[in-house]
């Protein structure tokens, strides 16, 4: 009905709806982000590690800024054991959401309390953010890196000093998140015009795209990813656990990364082919969104959000798990399923072939609907044999960050020299 309405509507009317939809359209990202801060130097010889994240509230507080969070706090508490350090963390776009007990709860886990951090809300109309000399700055996403930049250069102006490297949490490949435009030159600008910059990559995979496609940083420190704690004790009852005949989706219509539209494709080329598709339950677990009718009177049935508890019972009872994504990292749901004994497609992209990483993995190098629907309908074979409780050793590792170490002598030598 949108196709015809479209084909046949007046010219007139046409284009005052696309100039009325222009003007409702919100501003481009980087008209929002971007700040342009003033240097404020404070006197204070004490070292410490300040970080530069938007947000922390409820609806963010999970994926990678709980990564993020870590790592700073993990760093953090490393450098306190060789000497005096203050702790700051600059959210740079607060709002009514902001709860600062996230950032205390994640300092708990570290030994912290809330008094241990200072929390300063600076947003992007802010006039200023003050620096000391021996501030280490930590980004924690391209437009934090981009407004850093010029308060690192007027750091080591003011204190006559060498200019200080740019820690940055890369998670991602940010300019993909936004094809051909201003800001995406300006996320790979963050990567190559900061100045020095110390990166530090979620993933080896991850690590190589960045390099493949010409970014290079002064000094890289790369980790693998690596199991939630809270979901570590289930791992124990894998091989034993009884599975419904139930496949669960990784599930974000909003997030084109993750290929929704492809996997529902995907979905109804195995009900279509697959003679064995009846009796098998979908469900999909990230975001919410409404049912989606499949073919042959098969739906996926949204459990939106789930609790890491409720997610490893899931997990646990489930056979098969299927995980899109368009990015070079290896993204923590395929991992997590193949782990919970679940036979799970997933997609290759780059360098990256997970088929080689965990054996319940079927990795396919193609997502439209044909060859989706084979590896589903394979999974699905599969899933009749035995559970293979098998896991992958970097991913079930004990240390989380083995980069910390040589990154703490390098971040101690910084405020040393």
């Amino acid at each position: 009905m949108r196709k015809i309405v479209k084909r046949y509507m007046p010219m007139p009317l046409r284009n005052l709806l696309i100039g009325a939809r222009q003007r409702l359209a919100p501003p481009p990202i980087d008209d929002v982000v971007l700040a342009d801060y003033g240097f404020i130097a404070d006197p204070s010889p004490v070292p410490r590690l300040t970080l530069l994240i938007p947000n922390l509230s409820p609806a963010t507080a999970f994926g990678g800024v709980t990564t993020g969070l870590d790592i700073y706090f993990s760093l953090a508490a490393a450098l306190r054991r060789q000497g005096r350090w203050d702790l700051r963390i600059v959210l740079t776009e607060p709002g009514r959401d902001t709860d600062a007990a996230i950032a205390a709860k994640a300092a708990g886990r570290h030994g912290f309390t809330a008094d241990d951090i200072t929390i300063e809300l600076v947003p992007p109309s802010a006039a200023s953010l003050a620096l000391r000399g021996k501030d280490v700055v930590i980004a924690y996403n391209w437009w934090c890196a981009l407004n850093a930049r010029p308060l690192l250069e007027e750091q080591a102006q003011h204190f006559a000093q060498a200019r200080l490297p740019l820690l940055y949490l890369i998670q991602e490949y940010e300019p993909n998140f936004y094809p051909f435009s201003t800001a995406h030159m300006l996320a790979r600008e963050a990567y190559d015009g900061v100045g020095p910059l110390w990166g530090v990559f979620n993933s080896s995979n991850l690590h190589r795209w960045f390099e493949a496609v010409g970014h290079r940083a002064e000094r890289s420190f790369v980790f693998e990813p690596v199991v939630n704690d809270a979901l570590r004790p289930s791992l124990a009852a894998v091989a034993d656990h009884p599975r419904a005949r139930r496949i669960v989706v990784y599930g974000r219509p909003n997030i084109d990364r993750n290929c929704f539209g492809a996997l529902v494709r995907g979905l109804d080329a195995w009900i279509d082919h697959d003679p064995d598709h009846a009796g098998w339950e979908i469900v999909s677990a990230g975001t919410p969104h409404a049912p989606v009718q499949l073919a042959k009177g098969h739906t996926i049935r949204s459990l939106g959000k789930l609790t890491l508890d409720d997610y490893a019972t899931l997990m646990l009872t489930s056979s098969v798990g299927i995980s899109l994504m368009a990015s070079p990292h290896p993204s923590y749901p395929p991992l997590e399923m193949a782990h919970f004994g679940l036979r799970t497609v997933t997609n290759g992209y780059f360098a990256k072939d997970l088929g080689a990483w965990h054996p319940n993995i079927v990795s396919t190098g193609a997502i439209s609907a044909i060859p989706l629907g084979r590896a589903i309908a394979e999974a699905c074979a599969k899933a009749r044999e035995p559970v293979v409780a098998a896991t992958n050793s970097n991913f079930v590792r004990a240390d989380p960050y083995p980069f910390l170490p040589d990154l703490v002598a390098a971040v101690s030598a910084l405020v040393r020299d």
